[in-house]
């Protein structure tokens, strides 16, 4: 089962990097956890691979 957490951040599917265009693009908005926008999310747009672990302890 899965865990519920309610969305607190308007998150940019895609990176927007200063253009106040895509900024304002509702289309590229989505709902996301605080927790999950300032962690893999964050990581993600900075270049850092995002490596998921599966419960088997291996890479997915």
């Amino acid at each position: 089962m899965g865990h519920e957490t309610t969305a607190t951040v308007v998150d940019h599917v895609k990176p927007h990097r200063g253009d106040m265009v895509l900024f304002w693009d509702k289309s590229n908005w989505q709902p996301l956890c605080t927790k999950h926008h300032s962690s893999s999310k964050q990581r993600e747009e900075s270049g850092k691979r995002v490596v998921r672990i599966g419960a088997d302890g291996w890479p997915v």
